[in-house]
């Protein structure tokens, strides 16, 4: 999945008349590389299955998944902050009933029931959340976004929508060397200590003490649950240390747990890698 920038009016060249000029224009706005992230149009294969679908997909919906596939917006940090699927999931209601899967927010999981999908129209949308459980949040999809996208837009500061359109400032030379050292740090897990945290050998390949070093943890069926820190200051150049840390422990068995290198930070993932704080 990439950052989209596409000019407005993609949608249009795509022959289709969108109901998303305002997403378009936004992302076409905004030089911070993965604050959106799009798939793009659907393949012709993808499209069929879409436009054949046995059940009548609301139109506002469709119209989305044709135009931006999988669809994640609003990066705060580590999360998204509004997600759309091109394809929903199949899911059931506590009550039995057939519901569709289509989205998420940072705190909620969105659903269309299928009892009430009809051909041609729009649908109800509903929201699951802890403490409120499944209710109804919009009239149809395009409500629901656009609710959800304003809600997000709320988070950010004036100045902080202005750096994220701005773009962020390229690396110092100090953040490049940072980048360059963490390629040469080597980590593996050698257990599981009595408190149920991993327990990593981590060894220095580089000439500079880091802070951290960022990794990512995912569920061995393959769901990523976040990333964790690993307090590397002592490691000095040439050492190699036995670092213990909680990778979420409370949410997972640690038998369940699998851990995997972050990529190298870009420098819209400066909030994200811990390597770039000071060492106190």
């Amino acid at each position: 999945m990439g950052n989209a920038r596409r000019s407005p009016s993609f949608g249009l060249m795509m022959g289709e008349n969108t109901l998303f000029g305002w997403l378009e224009e936004e992302m076409a706005r905004i030089k911070t590389n993965k604050f959106h992230l799009v798939d793009g149009p659907l393949c012709a294969e993808q499209r069929k299955l879409l436009e054949r679908a046995e059940l009548p997909i609301p139109p506002s919906y469709k119209q989305f998944a044709l135009q931006f596939g999988n669809a994640k917006l609003y990066r705060q940090g580590n999360v998204y902050l509004v997600q759309v699927f091109a394809t929903p999931g199949i899911a059931e209601s506590d009550d039995g009933e057939a519901m569709l899967h289509f989205g998420r927010t940072d705190m909620t999981l969105a659903y269309l029931k299928v009892p009430l999908l009809s051909p041609g129209k729009e649908s109800p949308v509903f929201q699951w959340s802890h403490g409120r459980g499944l209710h109804q949040a919009a009239s149809g999809f395009e409500e629901w976004l656009n609710s959800k996208c304003k809600a997000a837009r709320r988070l950010f500061k004036r100045k902080q929508w202005q750096q994220i359109e701005n773009g962020p400032a390229r690396f110092s030379d100090r953040e490049w060397s940072i980048v360059e050292a963490r390629r040469h740090f080597r980590w593996r897990v050698t257990g599981i200590d009595p408190n149920g945290d991993l327990q990593f050998e981590v060894y220095n390949g580089s000439d500079m003490v880091l802070p951290f070093l960022s990794i990512g943890v995912r569920r061995i069926s393959g769901q990523t649950i976040g990333g964790v820190w690993l307090p590397v200051s002592l490691v000095m150049p040439g050492q190699t240390h036995v670092i213990v840390k909680d990778c979420y422990k409370d949410l997972v068995s640690p038998s369940q747990v699998v851990v995997f290198d972050e990529p190298d930070p870009a420098p819209e993932d400066r909030e994200r890698y811990w390597e770039f704080k000071a060492i106190k």
